[in-house]
């Protein structure tokens, strides 16, 4: 069995950390998971806290984004990518190196585990297109003892030059909590591309707010094909 079989198997969903005191995973958990690896979700962080995003990725680079929650809708944030950080040679920047970062939950319904989000993320990194403007619903599902959620959107990655052919991303993605602490996750991002990614990602969590994170980019292309990307969440 080769390793990206291996991990689609034991990881389908990505997600929050879900204390054992009960309620849904939004309620608690300190962490709302923003993300899965690259699909966002409609969760924002909790009134009037930070998030940070921390990411290595192939070649040496890292991306960084900062975000500031102003109530339990709005989040608003900044990030910073640059290559070839980790190793020898130069830091090379890109025509764009640093971007905006929004979302505004203006759905949830506690009842029915429902949220639906609008956001804009203009960063991009390796071989990952950004996500520009963009709509996502996530919903809670029923797993018994298991906090799952499913989460699906669609976004314009550029309105300059338009073409409806390569500028619309579409992703899907399933999140969930093993435990307190362990994570697990699955996305097809920018399935509309023939080279949409398959992801897929192992987070170990701590109550206090950090989550370490390994994720698995471009699985089923084989195994030279497939890359791990190291990932940092920090929410105070």
């Amino acid at each position: 069995m080769n390793i990206p079989c291996w991990i689609m198997m034991l990881t389908f969903a990505m997600g929050t950390p879900v204390l054992a005191r009960g309620g849904t995973p939004e309620e608690t958990t300190f962490q709302p998971n923003l993300e899965v690896v690259d699909a966002p979700t409609a969760s924002v962080p909790y009134a009037r806290m930070f998030h940070m995003n921390f990411r290595a990725f192939r070649g040496g680079g890292i991306m960084v984004k900062a975000l500031a929650s102003f109530n339990n809708t709005l989040m608003l944030g900044l990030g910073l990518k640059a290559d070839n950080v980790i190793g020898s040679g130069s830091v090379h920047f890109d025509d764009e190196p640093v971007g905006a970062v929004a979302r505004v939950k203006f759905i949830s319904l506690p009842r029915t585990g429902l949220q639906v989000a609008l956001g804009y993320d203009a960063m991009s990194y390796d071989a990952t297109r950004q996500k520009g403007l963009y709509g996502v619903l996530s919903k809670d599902l029923g797993a018994g003892d298991l906090q799952a959620r499913a989460h699906a959107g669609a976004g314009a990655v550029r309105f300059r030059k338009f073409n409806s052919d390569n500028d619309v991303n579409v992703f899907f993605g399933l999140s969930a909590a093993l435990s307190e602490e362990f994570l697990l996750g699955m996305e097809y991002d920018d399935v509309l591309l023939d080279d949409g990614s398959v992801n897929a990602s192992v987070g170990y969590s701590w109550d206090v707010g950090l989550r370490i994170e390994l994720d698995f980019k471009g699985l089923f292309r084989g195994v030279k094909a497939y890359h791990r990307m190291l990932k940092i969440l920090y929410t105070f």
